[in-house]
């Protein structure tokens, strides 16, 4: 009987990062199509008749999270490290963190119940959490609670307060002034039923959400109050952004339909860049010596080695939509798809292919790992430290 293929997982997945992205592969999906689930959230309580009587039913937006056993177990969005701990956003306002590699799960105590998109730390204690209902959560003690910082309602009233001082203000370009005048009026006949579908935080104070339709907000007092940002950003179409990430002074934001935005001043104006592809980015990933890679629909991706000046394809042998990528400590960016499949590039994007393996489980005392793996179950290595 022939014996397992020997594949160093570890040089990829070290410690428990195998059973994490496991953890999430099966949100990974929901991440890429937002409109899976509208919460129509208003803020308020909700009269509904069962078997003749009157329910008070609390908007997901106002209702706590439920405290659960299986919580680890739900369908979880996105994963992130803060410190040493692992936390995981997900449905239904799940938040949970794992102080032992994934061994074990915490549930977060958390003030809504919509389904939460992406997650993000600056330190061991302070990080953001976004999601439907135009949510944005922080913490301060890693995860742990969380307090709401805003919200769909919330937004949309500073939308329009700063839609129309742009509208009043002398000089303004009128067209597109009532243009995002018309938009932020629409987030509030809308409701806050428009998903953040990702951030990035630059340090403790300064950053930015964005999601469906455009939307954009910044804040430079760590939350504790946001700036509509449409206005800054070349997106007159207001289409859906999927992604954002930065290297230093440069910002890069991807989204819908080719959608792909640069700032080399800091946040202060986003310039669109025309890319070869005109369907959908959903992630991005960049590096300090210039690579950008866009990952789209069908397995489409795309590499700059110009800081975002220039695309040339990259070509990837699994036809699949991107839902998820990110850039390990030694330089090599990890991809996952909508197939449940993981892909790696060593070259700063100029490659991709795919990785055997799809999951581990420690095999006994030496720290030895199984791999679930497309041809088989294969043999890893010994375990790195994260």
């Amino acid at each position: 009987m022939p014996t397992a293929p020997v594949f160093p997982l570890e040089k990829y997945m070290p410690r428990s990062l195998c059973s994490i992205f496991l953890l999430v592969f099966a949100g990974l999906m929901s991440v890429s199509v937002f409109a899976q689930e509208h919460d129509q959230s208003s803020g308020q309580v909700i009269t509904q008749k069962a078997g003749g009587k009157s329910l008070a039913v609390v908007d997901p937006l106002d209702r706590p999270a439920v405290q659960s056993h299986a919580a680890a177990h739900s369908v979880l969005l996105d994963v992130t490290k803060a410190g040493n701990r692992v936390v995981a956003v997900g449905e239904r306002g799940i938040i949970v963190f794992s102080d032992d590699g994934g061994r074990s799960w915490r549930q977060g105590s958390v003030p809504t119940s919509v389904s939460l998109t992406a997650v993000r730390f600056v330190s061991a204690k302070s990080g953001w959490a976004v999601g439907h209902g135009g949510v944005v959560l922080h913490t301060e003690d890693g995860g742990e609670s969380w307090t709401r910082q805003l919200d769909g309602i919330a937004l949309a009233k500073l939308a329009v307060e700063r839609a129309q001082n742009l509208a009043d203000s002398p000089g303004a370009k009128k067209d597109v002034a009532q243009r995002l005048l018309a938009d932020a009026q629409r987030l509030v006949t809308d409701g806050p039923d428009k998903p953040f579908l990702s951030l990035y935080f630059e340090n403790e104070t300064t950053g930015y959400v964005v999601g469906a339709y455009g939307m954009i907000f910044r804040t430079e007092d760590a939350g504790k109050n946001w700036k509509p940002w449409m206005d800054r950003v070349e997106n007159s179409h207001g289409m859906h952004i999927y992604a954002i990430a930065a290297v230093g002074k440069t910002i890069y934001m991807a989204g819908e339909q080719g959608l792909f935005l640069r700032s080399t001043d800091d946040g202060m104006k986003f310039t669109q860049v025309e890319t070869p592809y005109k369907g959908t980015y959903f992630d991005l990933v960049a590096l300090p010596s210039g690579e950008v890679v866009l990952g789209g629909m069908r397995g489409n991706a795309y590499l700059s080695t110009d800081q975002g000046k220039s695309f040339k394809k990259i070509d990837v042998p699994i036809p699949v939509s991107f839902s998820a990528a990110t850039v390990l400590g030694d330089g090599s960016m990890i991809f996952a798809n909508q197939a449940g499949q993981l892909l790696v590039s060593n070259d700063k994007g100029r490659t991709i292919h795919p990785l055997p393996a799809m999951g581990c489980r420690r095999r006994n005392a030496d720290d030895r790992w199984i791999c679930r793996c497309y041809s088989g179950t294969a043999k890893c290595g010994r375990r790195r430290a994260w």
